[in-house]
């Protein structure tokens, strides 16, 4: 009896090793299956970054996309943007001439003219030969701002991994950073956040600024979300902010400029006439131009004055209109 309770307990004892044995295995299996998914998963995350389907514009590092009337081209190495949303963000006297169809688009020293079906921008009175710089969809003309970065002063990139248009203006602030380690950009200043972005020890970044004790940044793929500041170092300016001193008016140094009565109806005769200004100026080198004008306000009167500007200061003269 004592004898066949001996080899039952041995044979219990037996079966209970074996099936620690298996639990064991199990549990080991277990784990190096978690091991493997999780470094899976890191070598997956070091190379994420957040790529649209549809192209996204970043103007002065604020995502302007969904405010945007129609959506962006990027055809044959150009990009492309409608009149109606330069008029919105980049150019609020962007104009088309009924008579000629030509439009016009300035800023404080360039003016540009395009035209449907020519293979021309004039700017400033230089033609450039580019294919296509006015491009027609649904009955909205989109303009090649691609080409036009020396009429606005800004900088625009096509970044193609991540379907990112970046549109930074030159007058404004530039702040790169580099990363110290590898780190995750989260969508939002929050703990939980989506991470958008990994970027590798030593890329660089640009610097937006702080919120909250993060560091808000823009990445080389043109993504914008926020990081741990700490995690960057060598912060550089790049670029200040560029402030545009007014010279003093000098009237007994002027050229004085009457335009009353002259024919200012289309903008090849507007043109004319500031070519006119130009060259008296120069010829009696003057830096300060005033204009004359004693008819009604109008609608050309209107136009010569957002014209004259460009034209005059980019050779470092004034204007008082």
């Amino acid at each position: 009896m004592a004898k066949n309770n001996s080899k039952h307990i041995e044979k219990t004892n037996k079966t209970n090793k074996n099936h620690h044995n298996k639990s064991y295995k199990k549990i080991a299996f277990v784990v190096v299956v978690f091991i493997i998914i999780i470094l899976f998963i890191n070598f997956k995350d070091n190379n994420k970054f957040l790529s649209y389907e549809n192209t996204q514009i970043i103007l002065n590092n604020e995502n302007i996309t969904n405010s945007m009337k129609n959506a962006p081209i990027v055809e044959n190495g150009q990009i492309y943007m409608s009149m109606k949303d330069i008029e919105s963000f980049i150019d609020k006297t962007i104009y088309q001439e009924p008579e000629t169809g030509i439009i016009i688009t300035a800023s404080n020293k360039k003016i540009a003219t395009l035209k449907m079906e020519s293979e021309n921008i004039t700017i400033n009175g230089s033609n450039k030969n580019i294919k296509d710089s006015v491009i027609e969809k649904d009955g909205e003309y989109y303009l090649a701002i691609s080409e036009l970065e020396s009429v606005y002063n800004y900088e625009f990139s096509y970044i193609e991994k991540s379907n990112i248009v970046t549109m930074d203006s030159l007058s404004n602030e530039l702040i790169k950073a580099n990363a110290k380690k590898n780190i995750k950009v989260k969508e939002e200043n929050k703990s939980f956040s989506k991470v958008i972005e990994n970027v590798k020890k030593g890329d660089w970044i640009i610097y937006i600024g702080e919120e909250n004790d993060k560091a808000k940044i823009r990445t080389q793929n043109g993504n914008i979300g926020y990081v741990k500041k700490s995690s960057l170092d060598n912060f550089v300016t790049e670029r200040e902010n560029f402030i545009e001193y007014t010279a003093s008016e000098n009237n007994e140094n002027a050229l004085e400029y009457d335009i009353t009565g002259k024919d200012i109806s289309t903008f090849q005769k507007r043109e004319e006439i500031i070519n006119i200004i130009l060259q008296q100026a120069i010829k009696n080198d003057k830096m300060y131009v005033k204009i004359i004008y004693n008819g009604e306000s109008n609608s050309e009167f209107e136009r010569f004055k957002i014209e004259v500007c460009p034209m005059l200061e980019e050779c470092g003269i004034k204007v008082n209109i």
